[in-house]
């Protein structure tokens, strides 16, 4: 007891001891694995995160008013007097058995571990799952309140009085037959199961998903909810009335010429791609999208309008429809495409990545995103509406147009643009990796994120606030802003004249160093900017024990105290 006190007094969390009951005020959360036990008569108002220690058993009266997470220790039995009032995780453990009484309050997750029963009259008060376990059999009577996953287990046969709330999964085992009247509230998935047969009277409320079954038929008049995955099934024909909800996925099936012969079935968007097929059928019923990659369609309907996604990446398809419109985004990526029809409207993004497309029409209309990377596109015309990103990754572009001075993202790695526009703002991403540019513009602003890496670039704006962070790495740069203000920072620690830093501290190899900006000393860890030094010391005492910690602490201190001194000087 006396060294989990001093444990908990390091890491200044509120505690109570009264007749050797330890009361824990807070969360507690051990990141050391180098922990192997905790004190009896234990109890823990919040969380209790001891997962990957080398604690190899549980105290006895353990109580936790939050979650426990047991996750990758040695674990193999737990406490018969155990109480978790949230969620358990005891994935990846060496739990054989689960106390005949033990109450949690809220989730339990046996995943990956050697449990290979559960008591008679278990009931869960949220979603179980027992993932790659020995389990056998289910007990007769189980409730759970939310999802069940036995997926890659042995379980031959379901419960006949089972209760479930939530979603279920059978995928990858050996069950053969479903319960009559079976009832999921939300998913199922019988994917690479052993059932043949799809029963009438099943309800599904959310996705069904028969991925690589051998259930040849389906019940007429199905309805789903949610989406249908059909794909790798052998299916030859679809109900007549199907419908669909969501997206009816065919995708790899070898009976799909079968199946769309006398397709009628109605559904939100279509998946159809990894097929052979060569034209579009023309009684198709699809409200949204339809994803044809990878397929070997030559030719599309004179008129098509798709009003969700359309996808057709590594398509056989060299020209598009002369009145295409997308409404939402379309993919062209390494197409056999090679020119875009003239007045192309897409209403998200268009990607045309690795087509060999070199040129853009004067009438094309894109509402997203657009990506011409590893195209052989040489100019972007002024007249382009681009403000919600372009990538010219890998294209011959030499110049940006002067009135792009606001856009959402902007990918010009391992260009030739040599230049910014002035006063550009990029409201996410700029990233300049590999490119010519050797000046950044005075007053340029980014949102998230800036790489600059493997650039000729010497010196960072002032005034730069991003929500991420910079790539500095194989840049000229020798000096940070002092109103600079990030999350992150990737640089060379030897080329950066204004920071101080210390390299593998502890047997963990952290790097430490600290830079002055915004009026004090801020401490980075690797690359993660974690605050001043009595933010730091806090994180520190949250995460690791002594002597690390002491360790952690002192070389921020260290930096501190060199960086003062080159300050000074």
């Amino acid at each position: 007891m006396k060294k989990f006190i001093e444990i908990l007094n390091q890491k200044n969390i509120k505690y109570k001891v009264e007749n050797d009951v330890i009361r824990v005020l807070d969360n507690l959360c051990f990141y050391q694995p180098c922990l192997k036990s905790l004190p009896d008569n234990l109890i823990i108002k919040g969380n209790l995160d001891i997962s990957e220690t080398k604690i190899r058993n549980l105290p006895d009266n353990l109580i936790v008013y939050g979650n426990l997470n047991l996750s990758g220790t040695e674990i193999s039995i737990l406490p018969d007097n155990l109480v978790v009032h949230g969620k358990l995780n005891a994935s990846y453990t060496k739990i054989i058995t689960l106390p005949e009484k033990l109450i949690i309050g809220g989730a339990l997750d046996l995943s990956f571990s050697y449990v290979q029963s559960l008591p008679e009259s278990l009931t869960i008060n949220g979603n179980l799952s027992l993932q790659n376990t020995y389990i056998l059999e289910l007990p007769e009577t189980l409730i759970v309140a939310g999802d069940l996953n036995i997926s890659s287990t042995r379980i031959t046969r379901l419960p006949e009085k089972f209760t479930i709330k939530g979603s279920l999964n059978l995928g990858r085992t050996d069950i053969t037959k479903l319960p009559e009247n079976l009832k999921v509230d939300g998913s199922l998935i019988l994917a690479s199961s052993k059932i043949k047969k799809f029963p009438k009277d099943v309800q599904v409320k959310a996705d069904l998903d028969l991925r690589y079954t051998e259930i040849r038929k389906l019940p007429d008049n199905l309805t789903v909810n949610g989406n249908l995955d059909l794909s790798g099934t052998k299916i030859k024909k679809l109900p007549a009335n199907l419908r669909v909800n969501g997206c009816l996925a065919l995708r790899g099936c070898s009976t799909i010429n079968q199946l769309l012969k006398n397709f009628k079935a109605t559904c939100i968007s279509l998946d159809l791609s990894c097929n052979k097929i060569k034209k579009v059928p023309k009684n198709l019923k699809i409200q949204s999208s339809l994803d044809l990659n990878s397929c070997k369609i030559k030719k599309f309907p004179a008129e098509l309008t798709v009003k969700g996604n359309l996808d057709l990446l590594e398509a056989k398809i060299k020209k598009l429809p002369a009145k295409l419109t997308v409404n939402e985004n379309l993919n062209l990526e390494d197409a056999k495409i090679k020119k875009l029809p003239a007045k192309l409207t897409v209403g998200g993004q268009l990607s045309i990545e690795g087509t060999s497309i070199k040129q853009l029409p004067k009438n094309l209309s894109v509402g997203g995103e657009l990506n011409l990377s590893g195209t052989k596109i040489k100019k972007i015309s002024s007249h382009f509406n681009i403000a919600n990103g372009i990538n010219l990754a890998c294209t011959p572009v030499k110049k940006l147009p002067s009135n792009f001075t606001e856009i959402k993202n902007l990918y010009i790695n391992i260009t030739k643009i040599s230049r910014l526009p002035d006063n550009l703002h990029v409201w996410e991403n700029l990233v300049l990796c590999s490119s010519k540019i050797k000046k950044l513009p005075k007053n340029l602003q980014v949102g998230k994120k800036l790489l600059l890496n493997d650039t000729k670039i010497k010196k960072l704006p002032e005034n730069l606030k991003l929500e991420e962070g910079i790539d500095l790495r194989k840049t000229q740069i020798r000096y940070l802003p002092e109103n600079l203000e990030l999350n992150w920072l990737s640089l060379d620690l030897k080329k950066i004249k204004n920071i101080a830093y210390r390299k593998n501290c502890t047997a963990k190899r952290k790097t430490i160093f600290a830079a002055y900006l915004n009026g004090e000393y801020k401490i980075f860890q690797n690359k993660s900017m974690i605050g001043n030094l009595k933010e730091y010391e806090r994180f520190v005492n949250q995460r690791f024990l002594d002597p690390q910690a002491g360790k952690l602490k002192q070389a921020a201190r260290d930096c501190v105290k060199e960086l003062q001194k080159k300050n000074q000087n």
